[in-house]
């Protein structure tokens, strides 16, 4: 069988959704105020997100971090991205790095400012 591959931008979004459907079944891994798990209070220990999405997957666990950090940080913006050229991995990190006020993804804004 042949498939092609998501592009960024889609396996961001993919990553996203999965991520809130496993913190829906695993709260537990859900970070604290504190920044990170609280396992004083007992429970089982649950693998967290990314670890367990790694290994299901296949992919590094820093690409699934990056992923999500990055679906987070850009939101509904994904959609605007998917498929154009700003729809790779270094083009997405620096979206990221953006603040959402500087961020402009709206190609006929920018078009606008020059007069063509």
């Amino acid at each position: 069988m042949i498939r092609r591959d998501l592009t960024p931008a889609q396996r961001a979004k993919l990553i996203a959704k999965r991520k809130a459907a496993y913190e829906a079944v695993h709260p537990e891994t859900k970070p604290t105020k504190a920044g990170g798990r609280n396992r004083r209070q007992g429970g089982d220990d649950v693998a967290r997100f990314t670890a367990d999405t790694a290994a299901k997957t296949g992919k590094p666990e820093r690409t699934i971090q990056r992923d999500a950090t990055g679906a987070k940080a850009l939101g509904s913006d994904l959609d605007r991205v998917a498929g154009t050229s700003l729809d790779k991995g270094a083009e997405l990190d620096a979206l990221t790095a953006m603040p959402a006020a500087v961020r402009r993804l709206d190609p006929s804004r920018q078009l606008s400012q020059w007069n063509f």
